[in-house]
């Protein structure tokens, strides 16, 4: 018989699609596996991706060209310090028209009132400095001039929404830090969203940043310096100069640079990145056995069936295309609930964690091309029932 065109082998489908049919309760039971490993794996690629924003939209938001951190500071939630007169030996370097020191530190606070208590990240900067492309933060800016006067991120999660519905009732609110020992007034909101560290963001002056965060910012030291280059300078050139002005003391990253360095941080060294690559790959193992397990009882079903079309012509080539087509059927009504159901978890876990998990086109398309992946693969080790199917039996 001569080899069959791809237009033929479209014209297989039907028949395929006729024996998973024909047993409804199995098919339901497999999409359903299969969907469920799909849905895995799309849970733990949001989570990932997550991380990777949540991670990294402090970074994101910087408005400089190079920055200034501890070799010791691993990741952006927490910062090691450093002396704040290293950052101005920069302003020696050509290129360099302006160093800007920013804190950064990790406070636990509540409401005044007995509100549970929540973990927040406090931002400080010199409010004569615009530091963040953030539009309500540079229209609030002077706010924060007052000592003990505070900017609130709205986009945390639902541990912080009522200190955001007071400030949008009241127009301000007073919080304490849980020791007790110092109180600020939030007089402001802006978003940038919350992470795997705190549940949201506190934006305010330098001087008070030093004052809530006293236990863990010592005077004269700073997380990280801002370092603006003049306009036409080569910025690689500048980073160089400082590297060698630095040395091992100092890191000197551009701001892409940092991002790269955090994400490589969560992806590779945390735990996180680890536990989060392991599930999807349980996802993958899940779906493959499901869709082995399905195609494999099928083909021992129907092998008398298969044995007959080896003895009336049909090569295995037709066998091959037929289980393989099962098994794209399996994988195609297994995404799309998939791809429905974890749409609406996103949305649920974004608006609860404060952490933006999206569903977005790579992800789509990774998904589908891992199910689809693993259920050919699956197809194809089932097909080794098919050596069985000796035409031979039929008679």
């Amino acid at each position: 018989m001569s080899a069959r065109s791809p237009r033929h082998w479209l014209g297989d489908l039907p028949v395929a699609w006729l024996q998973l049919r024909r047993q409804p309760i199995r098919y339901l039971v497999a999409v359903t596996g299969i969907g469920f490993a799909a849905l895995l794996m799309f849970m733990q690629l949001g989570f990932q991706s997550g991380l990777l924003t949540s991670a990294t939209t402090f970074y994101q938001a910087l408005m400089t060209d190079l920055v200034l951190i501890s070799p010791g500071t691993r990741d952006s939630g927490a910062f090691q310090q450093f002396p704040q007169s290293q950052l101005y030996q920069a302003l020696g370097v050509r290129g360099v028209t302006d160093v800007i020191p920013v804190y950064v530190a990790n406070v636990n606070a509540q409401q005044m009132g007995g509100i549970k208590p929540t973990s927040l990240r406090l931002i400080g900067f010199d409010p004569d400095q615009q530091i963040l492309d953030l539009a309500p933060v540079r229209e609030q800016i002077d706010s924060i001039r007052t000592p003990g006067y505070v900017l609130f991120d709205a986009a945390g999660n639902s541990n912080t929404g009522p200190v955001a519905a007071a400030v949008r009732a009241q127009g301000a609110q007073t919080m304490i830090l849980s020791d007790f020992s110092k109180t600020f007034r939030v007089v402001g909101l802006f978003r940038l969203g919350s992470t795997f560290a705190a549940d949201s963001n506190l934006i305010s002056s330098d001087s008070t940043a030093l004052q809530l965060a006293y236990k863990q910012i010592n005077e004269g030291e700073i997380s990280l310096g801002l370092i603006r280059v003049a306009q036409g300078t080569a910025i690689a050139e500048v980073q160089r100069h400082l590297r060698a002005l630095y040395g091992n003391q100092l890191e000197v990253f551009t701001k892409p640079e940092l991002i790269a360095n955090e994400q490589n941080y969560w992806n590779t060294s945390s735990s996180f990145g680890i536990i989060f690559g392991f599930g999807t790959i349980m996802g993958l193992l899940v779906g493959g056995v499901i869709v082995y397990q399905v195609l494999y009882t099928d083909v021992s079903d129907h092998l008398h069936e298969y044995a007959t079309l080896k003895a009336l012509g049909f090569r295995d080539r037709f066998l091959l295309i037929l289980v393989l087509q099962e098994a794209s059927i399996l994988a195609i009504s297994s995404f799309i609930p998939a791809v429905l159901a974890s749409t609406a978890m996103y949305a649920f876990l974004t608006a609860v964690s404060g952490i933006r998990i999206e569903m977005t086109a790579d992800k789509t398309l990774l998904v589908l091309g891992l199910t689809t992946g693993v259920c050919t693969l699956a197809a194809a080790v089932a097909l080794n029932r098919l050596r069985d199917a000796d035409p031979a039996s039929v008679f």
